[in-house]
């Protein structure tokens, strides 16, 4: 019987949880500080991510995330690139809302090149609350349009094809 041994399994619940109740507060608050907090495990998810990604891999994939945004700074945001043009970055947005700002942390996947395009991926609002699983969905899903393009001969995937389109 293949796969995953039954401790690793309960493992895997633990720290899902463990993540949920520590983001719990943070994700479904909608201040600047909170949203930023936020962003700031995204990045440290994405790093993690991304080494796992570079084992796999090796030198065959060019990988890179930016640094993680500084607080108080303009437009805080970092983004990963996969290959030469196959990106997904994170940001903070603001949105106008009767009785004051609230802050979200959206993301672009887009893909560079002539005819590149960007598309917004997610969180859905009604299921709004970020997941480790959920950020590498994502970068699975551009790490599978740079392996598409790979095969077509280096020409840019089609990343609109592949994602749908959800508000974030």
């Amino acid at each position: 019987m293949g796969g995953e041994s039954f401790q690793r399994r309960v493992e895997l619940l633990r720290d899902s949880w463990a993540e949920r109740r520590q983001l719990g507060g943070v994700a479904s608050v909608h201040d600047y500080d909170s949203q930023f907090r936020l962003l700031l495990a995204l990045h440290a998810w994405s790093l993690d991510a991304a080494s796992t990604i570079e084992a796999v891999y090796g030198t065959a994939l060019s990988l890179r995330v930016s640094p993680a945004p500084l607080d108080g700074g303009a437009n805080p945001a970092f983004t990963v690139t996969i290959g030469e043009n196959h990106t997904v970055s994170f940001l903070l947005t603001e949105r106008r809302r009767v009785g004051g700002p609230r802050w979200y942390v959206s993301v672009m996947v887009g893909e560079g090149g002539p005819g590149g395009s960007v598309v917004v991926a997610g969180p859905e609002r009604r299921n709004g609350q970020w997941t480790r699983g959920r950020l590498e969905d994502i970068l699975l899903s551009v790490l599978g349009a740079w392996e598409r393009s790979a095969a077509e001969g280096g020409k840019p995937g089609s990343l609109s094809s592949g994602l749908r389109t959800r508000r974030a």
